[in-house]
């Protein structure tokens, strides 16, 4: 090939790194693909949470790191409206999964978890099977504000378990809603005063997490909820996603030009 070379040459990828939990759900042909394609990049964005980027170093792929980039997915939170603005009582509070049933997404231990609070209302929406004790609501259909409307009469909660998943944008979304979220950290997130974290290794601790929340008086529940919006229209927004981008590359651009 006689083509020059571009000035920059930049890959963009959801990425997670594998440790003991998701070894599994590894793809690692992608991943050596992407390793042969590096030497010739100057940057890889890399589409994930911090956890992940905390993670990296005890990676395969740990040398990616010089030229590895960290972003956060986005979303236009206009088109999330905040649909969630109180809280059913104590006791009749829901929980609420949206993703496909797959095993990178942690439905084995949202299931076992889920099974656990007994009447307490929960439901999921998405692609595939069913998971064992929590309804399923709806296949992939469009989460409109009507629909989300709805479902915020039943569901207080927007809990996922990924066990090897990026930076999924459900979680932006449901903070844009208005449901405090409840996620695994291998869902890319740690905990913040706006989010709770539950851990695939600990079955009765996640438990208390959500009998915590499911008993949280409604003033501190709105208030995660409230800075969760803020926090989402802040800095989970497409402005700063694209300009992480290209301040990089114009960066880069400049120094080779000098």
């Amino acid at each position: 090939d006689q083509r020059p070379r571009p000035k920059v040459i930049a890959l963009i990828s959801p990425l997670h790194c594998n440790v003991e939990i998701n070894t599994r759900h590894i793809n690692k042909a992608y991943l050596d693909w992407v390793d042969r394609l590096l030497p010739e990049a100057d940057f890889l964005f890399a589409i994930m949470g911090p956890y992940w980027w905390d993670q990296w170093d005890t990676s395969p792929y740990a040398h990616w790191k010089p030229k590895m980039v960290r972003v956060d997915m986005a979303v236009d939170a206009h088109d999330f409206p905040r649909v969630k603005k109180r809280f059913n009582p104590p006791g009749k509070r829901g929980y609420l999964y949206i993703g496909k049933n797959d095993p990178m997404k942690g439905i084995d231990f949202l299931s076992r978890l889920l099974r656990e609070v007994g009447d307490w209302p929960r439901g999921w929406i998405g692609p595939g099977p069913d998971i064992p004790g929590v309804p399923k609501i709806s296949g992939a259909r469009s989460l409109t504000p009507e629909f989300m409307s709805q479902l915020a009469e039943s569901f207080d909660f927007f809990i996922t378990t990924g066990a090897a998943d990026p930076n999924p944008t459900t979680i932006l979304e449901s903070m844009a809603w208005g449901f405090p979220v409840i996620c695994t950290p291998e869902s890319g997130y740690y905990e913040a005063s706006y989010r709770r974290n539950v851990f695939h290794r600990d079955i009765p601790g996640s438990l208390d997490v959500l009998k915590e929340l499911q008993f949280a008086g409604e003033s501190k529940l709105m208030r995660m909820a409230d800075e969760a919006r803020q926090v989402v229209e802040r800095e989970y927004n497409w402005d700063r996603f694209v300009g992480t981008i290209l301040d990089h590359l114009t960066k880069l651009s400049t120094r080779l030009q000098s």
